[in-house]
């Protein structure tokens, strides 16, 4: 489980501590995980056959899109070894490493800070939930289903795409380009269960 010590979250929060200048080793030990989030995000593009099928699969996809998107957005913000997580207004999605559980998720503020405000309203919730001896209900969101939860060595944090734009407001176009990536990941993960069911049915 992805744990953040609330009283040091506010602080940050409140003070936009996030700002795209900050390193990560400023954020504190608190901030840890994020460090390591970054860092595999930068290995996934300098280096992505390292990675599971799926994973090389969205990369190769996002790369793809985000040359044609070139044209009209800049993407050198969200480009390896550039403190991607850090860049505001972002589309970005979380995954986990070992099978294709994806959430894809838009944002205003940095794809970091947006994680770990998810993660924090997922532990307030399972922690009212288990207070109250009630099980959460559930629900078809995959990170709503725990992956905002899970343990960084377990996700990826992928930036597929920059909105930030001086000439295109992001109110414009961020529900877009959320829905466009929606599509994109749902039918990839949909090949790729189909793929690793045939392969299951070869492998008997």
């Amino acid at each position: 489980m992805f744990l953040v010590e609330r009283s040091a979250f506010r602080t940050l929060v409140r003070g936009r501590a996030f700002a795209s200048q900050s390193a990560f080793s400023d954020l504190g030990p608190t901030w840890a995980p994020m460090e390591q989030l970054q860092a595999t995000f930068d290995e996934v593009l300098l280096r992505p056959w390292r990675f599971p099928p799926h994973v090389q699969e969205l990369h190769r996809m996002a790369v793809l899109e985000r040359q044609q998107r070139q044209r009209v957005v800049d993407q050198a913000p969200v480009a390896a070894e550039r403190q991607a997580l850090l860049a505001r207004k972002v589309v970005y999605c979380i995954m986990g490493r070992e099978s294709p559980r994806v959430q894809v998720c838009v944002t205003k503020v940095s794809a970091a800070q947006d994680f770990m405000e998810r993660s924090l309203h997922e532990l307030q919730r399972a922690a009212a939930a288990a207070q109250s001896g009630k099980l959460p209900k559930r629900r078809s969101n995959a990170a709503k289903s725990g992956l905002a939860l899970e343990h960084p060595e377990n996700l990826l944090l992928y930036v597929l795409e920059s909105l930030a734009s001086p000439d295109i407001p992001y109110h414009r176009i961020c529900q877009e380009r959320l829905r466009h990536w929606a599509l994109r990941v749902r039918d990839l993960s949909t090949d790729l269960i189909v793929e690793r069911k045939r392969a299951l049915r070869w492998s008997r």
